[in-house]
């Protein structure tokens, strides 16, 4: 396993309505898990396949120490990026100790 030595964020903000419908406020995030963790980023990129979508989606595999609820609206921020959880969290304990696994996705442009 990796060394706990990337800072990672877990940020949530409510679902607001307007106009439009429904969406969630990013302008007004809570952080509710801030500090060390493990971030573990696939070498491989997945470009869209259609050339009118110029987008490229990175996966990677977050650790973090303690048993936390992560929402799947929840964004992640590792690496100066944020990122998308895909799936629901992986706890496990070793001994005393609990952690969650997060396997996450970043679209870029």
């Amino acid at each position: 396993m990796a060394l706990f030595n990337d800072y990672i964020e877990v940020r949530r903000t409510p679902l607001v309505e307007d106009a439009y419908g429904h969406h969630r406020d990013w302008d007004t995030y809570t952080v509710v898990w801030s500090g060390l963790g493990a971030g573990v980023p696939y070498l491989r990129s997945h470009k869209a396949e259609t050339p009118v979508r110029e987008t490229t989606t990175n996966k990677a595999t977050i650790y973090l120490p303690g048993n936390l609820q992560v929402d799947s609206s929840d964004q992640i921020l590792f690496q100066a990026k944020l990122w998308t959880p895909e799936g629901e969290p992986w706890k496990w304990s070793l001994g005393a100790r609990q952690y969650t696994m997060i396997n996450v996705r970043g679209v870029t442009k």
